[in-house]
């Protein structure tokens, strides 16, 4: 049996490892952003273009068949095209911030997604539900102005789908689990539509 210190060397051997990788990631992301010829970059531009052509909000499953790019991550895929979408404004705020290094192309649209949202919209999506919870419960009698929620900005799909995904990783729930979750409510939903119509 491998004796205490001997764990410890390699624990501390391991440590030392994980850093080394670590620096070399944030090194390899942070070039990788400020380049208009990296990997990232180019499906971006490709993927911009293609929306362009094809004059679609949307790439489906036959248009990356179609140019090719189907084999590639759905989600490197939607990470490249925001790279891209949004480079000039990613590279100043980059550069704004010198000390913040990502590991990844995730971990930088979470960080910038954060960082430049206005301010009344920082709440998590918890918060906003309590918010919510918390309204439909009070009355409307006798409030003065300032009591009055304040007005939250219309969020898009978009929007709505990256506070999902930040939910779902916060919470540790897989994203079957989610996907069953949602079919379930999209079905309750319908058959309450369908019986208001009936009525």
């Amino acid at each position: 049996m491998t004796n205490i210190s001997t764990l410890q060397s390699i624990g501390a051997n391991l440590t030392k490892a994980y850093h080394k990788e670590q620096k070399a990631l944030r090194t390899k992301t942070t070039k990788m952003v400020f380049s208009n010829d990296s990997f990232d970059y180019e499906l971006g531009k490709l993927q911009s273009e293609i929306l362009t052509i094809e004059n679609v909000k949307i790439i489906s499953k036959a248009l990356a068949l179609k140019y090719g790019i189907n084999a590639i991550d759905r989600r490197r895929k939607s990470e490249a095209l925001w790279l891209f979408s949004n480079h000039s404004n990613i590279v100043t705020w980059l550069r704004q911030n010198p000390k913040k290094r990502f590991t990844s192309l995730t971990a930088l649209q979470r960080a910038y997604s954060l960082a430049n949202k206005p301010k009344e919209e920082t709440s998590t999506q918890e918060e906003i539900l309590q918010i919510e919870d918390k309204s439909s419960e009070q009355s409307d009698v006798g409030q003065s102005a300032k009591e009055e929620p304040k007005v939250q900005k219309k969020l898009t799909a978009s929007d709505v789908a990256f506070e999902t995904v930040l939910a779902l990783d916060t919470n540790g729930i897989s994203k079957e689990e989610f996907l069953v979750a949602l079919k379930e409510q999209l079905e309750l939903i319908e058959d309450n539509t369908k019986l208001d119509e009936v009525a």
